[in-house]
């Protein structure tokens, strides 16, 4: 199984914007990540044409998935 933290945001035109988090500390808590995520909008960290790309913080979630491999050359 995998897990990632995956942080959804809103930009400055609206639109939805996800960061996936590969490997993330596990047992995060709300006020710790809500903190995370509005440092990295007051960072003006990712920027297109203008538009800030994470502007509003809107939440986090765990995702974990299963691979089950049907086929590859490598085995």
């Amino acid at each position: 199984m995998v897990t990632i933290l995956k942080l959804h945001f809103k930009d400055s035109l609206g639109k939805d914007r996800y960061i996936k988090i590969a490997k993330p500390k596990k047992g995060l808590d709300k006020e710790t990540v809500q903190k995370a995520m509005q440092l990295m909008v007051s960072a003006h960290l990712m920027q297109s044409e203008g538009a800030d790309m994470l502007a509003i913080p809107l939440g986090a979630k765990y995702v974990t998935t299963t691979e089950e491999s049907v086929y590859s050359d490598k085995d």
